[in-house]
């Protein structure tokens, strides 16, 4: 009995975060109204009030389990092995699970970091990959052989990192998550001005 009444509550739960996302995109997140979701989800508002408070609750629950989710794939990489791993020319396995991870929930964050999205999600995102994939990797690093102040340096890859995933989103992820794993290694073995072709390409 108990495991029906949890495949309920899952079935309902996915149905109102599926009228979330399918709403974002035909109004926008803000003039979204409980009415709305429930017809888009085929539910009584009865049934969603069991679950949520309002239609802030509701988003502010699907950003914390998406959040939580990256949080678990972050909280596996290495990012000293992803340099090396990248100076050697080798693609590192923690960058394809942290792009799988954005692919297999495309169509919640293509909306929520879209022009009709939250603002806040996107930031929360990019904080992430700043503290958790960058800061503590460069803040190892002895300073005196640093080219620019660590905290600029922090906040320049966090966010060209970011630019890189979102992008990747919003062009309707043509490169396979592998794909884009190589094409950050390359960036980061090869850099930037390479990448641009405004160097000649190294031997590796």
């Amino acid at each position: 009995m108990l495991e029906k009444i949890d495949r309920r509550k899952t079935k309902t739960k996915q149905a109102l975060r599926d009228a979330l996302v399918a709403l974002i995109k035909e109004k926008g997140l803000e003039t979204i109204t409980v009415s709305d979701l429930t017809r888009k989800a085929n539910i009584n508002r009865g049934t969603f009030y069991l679950h949520y408070r309002d239609v802030l609750d509701l988003r502010e629950h699907i950003k914390a389990e998406f959040h939580e989710g990256l949080l678990r794939i972050v909280a596996q990489l290495e990012p000293r092995d992803m340099f090396n791993q990248a100076l050697e020319g080798k693609v590192y396995d923690g960058l394809i699970r942290l792009y799988e991870y954005f692919d297999s929930q495309a169509d919640f964050f293509e909306v929520m970091l879209g022009q009709n999205g939250d603002l806040s999600f996107s930031i929360l995102m990019k904080e992430t990959i700043h503290s958790h994939m960058y800061r503590k990797l460069i803040e190892s690093q002895p300073h005196n052989i640093l080219l620019v102040p660590a905290d600029i340096l922090i906040g320049y890859v966090s966010s060209a990192h970011f630019g890189f995933i979102l992008e990747w989103i919003r062009n309707g992820r043509q490169q396979t998550p592998a794909e884009l794993a190589k094409y950050m290694c390359n960036i980061m073995y090869h850099g930037p001005l390479r990448a641009l072709g405004f160097l000649p390409p190294t031997t590796k």
